[in-house]
């Protein structure tokens, strides 16, 4: 048990947040949206377009989030 929870705590936040899903069971879903990925079925959305953030040296007027 203490080398899966060594492992686990040197795992990056997006393979423990895979993780999360597999053990969730929703390993299928994620299998799907990999393989939609790979055959160019949808397409994946950028940081910006996710956190729709615009850089302050592109747009002075705006402050930075906190």
């Amino acid at each position: 048990m203490e080398d899966l929870a060594k492992i686990i705590s040197n795992m990056s936040k997006e393979d423990i947040e895979t993780l999360s899903l597999v053990l969730k069971g929703e390993d299928k879903e994620l299998l799907e949206r990999k393989q939609d990925i790979e055959l160019d079925k949808v397409r994946t959305l950028s940081r910006d377009e996710v956190f729709d953030v615009k850089s302050p040296k592109n747009n002075p007027n705006k402050l930075s989030p906190l």
